[in-house]
């Protein structure tokens, strides 16, 4: 009998003790798509001479650790999770009744600056497939006017555990009522100035996050999350000859010209207290390039890349490329 694969759900959960699956707590449960936990399972192959003409005389296993990958449409309540698992800093929540949570990277020497980990369960409607240790590895939104928002994350994981059914704490699935953000509620401010010609956008934040292996276990020694690197793109309708940046001395495409990005994403349907649910991504020095005007349509239109540079601004302490503030009605932090 096969399963139906509609039945799948993810919960994931901050490890108290990293690569410990917590015994209690409350997990988020995030409304996913296309789900997959791939086992990065190495083969050492035997192709010494034995005087035969063929190649391989056998496999035996190498070392291990897992990836999962999954995308979720942007949702108030849950993305906070995502931003933290990337950025690792904490959640610094202020109001009542409408919460803001605002996060940033975290620069912490005596522990190598390593976000927190989790321990996600994947179940894809016959098994349940549990990783420990799971560190970021890229956090990926795209927002195009006519789409849903949505963002896809990537962890790096210890070797998975299989189960028949959930372990303790995630045995009761519980999952919020919480409306995804249209892509075209979102504003996109570039020096201060708000520009509503945007027709697509994307943002990925990057960890480089790697095994690394030691000798005496299959298992990772460690999964270490690297510096951050932010990078984005937009596409904007050419409404004026004189844009800004692909003309004049000072395009911001063309000229060393580092401006400030806000991009806030808002939910027109979840509000707390009279404030909508929203999502705020905000680089406050990006350097904008490879710019290009395309003529693909029957209008005219510009793409052009970005990179965050690291600032003071929008760090806690030392610097950073960004930091993310999300209003919703959960008042105690992620």
């Amino acid at each position: 009998m096969p399963f139906l694969s509609a039945n799948s759900y993810l919960g994931i959960i901050k490890e108290v003790t990293s690569g410990t699956l917590p015994t209690t707590g409350t997990p988020s449960w995030i409304p996913v798509s296309t789900p997959q936990i791939t086992p990065q399972q190495m083969f050492l192959r035997d192709e010494a001479f034995r005087g035969s003409p063929t190649t391989v005389y056998d496999q035996v296993a190498g070392v291990r650790h897992d990836e999962l990958e999954f995308k979720s449409f942007l949702f108030a309540d849950t993305f906070p999770v995502l931003a933290q698992s990337i950025l690792g800093g904490t959640d610094t929540v202020t109001g009542s009744t409408a919460y803001t949570h605002t996060m940033k990277v975290l620069n912490s020497a005596s522990t190598g600056s390593q976000p927190p980990t989790y321990s996600i369960l994947d179940f894809d409607g016959a098994n349940y497939f549990t990783t420990t240790g799971s560190q970021a590895d890229s956090l990926a939104l795209t927002f195009g006017v006519e789409a849903a928002a949505e963002a896809t994350i990537k962890y790096l994981a210890n070797p998975y555990t299989s189960y028949t059914s959930a372990p303790t704490v995630f045995a009761s699935l519980s999952l919020s009522s919480e409306h995804l953000i249209p892509a075209w509620d979102t504003t996109v401010s570039i020096g201060g100035t708000t520009y509503t010609n945007v027709t697509t956008g994307d943002l990925t934040i990057n960890r480089k996050t790697q095994a690394i292996y030691t000798l005496g276990t299959q298992a990772p020694y460690d999964l270490f999350a690297g510096p951050i690197e932010v990078t984005g793109k937009f596409t904007f309708v050419v409404a004026t000859n004189a844009d800004v940046f692909t003309t004049g001395s000072s395009a911001y495409g063309l000229t060393r010209s580092p401006q400030a990005v806000i991009i806030t994403l808002t939910d027109p349907n979840d509000a707390s207290g009279g404030t909508q649910h929203s999502v705020a991504l905000t680089m406050t020095t990006a350097q904008f390039h490879n710019v290009k005007r395309t003529r693909g349509k029957e209008f005219t239109e510009i793409e052009v890349e970005f990179t965050a540079n690291a600032n003071a601004t929008d760090a806690a302490t030392g610097y950073s490329p960004i930091k993310v503030v999300t209003i919703n009605g959960q008042s105690a932090a992620y």
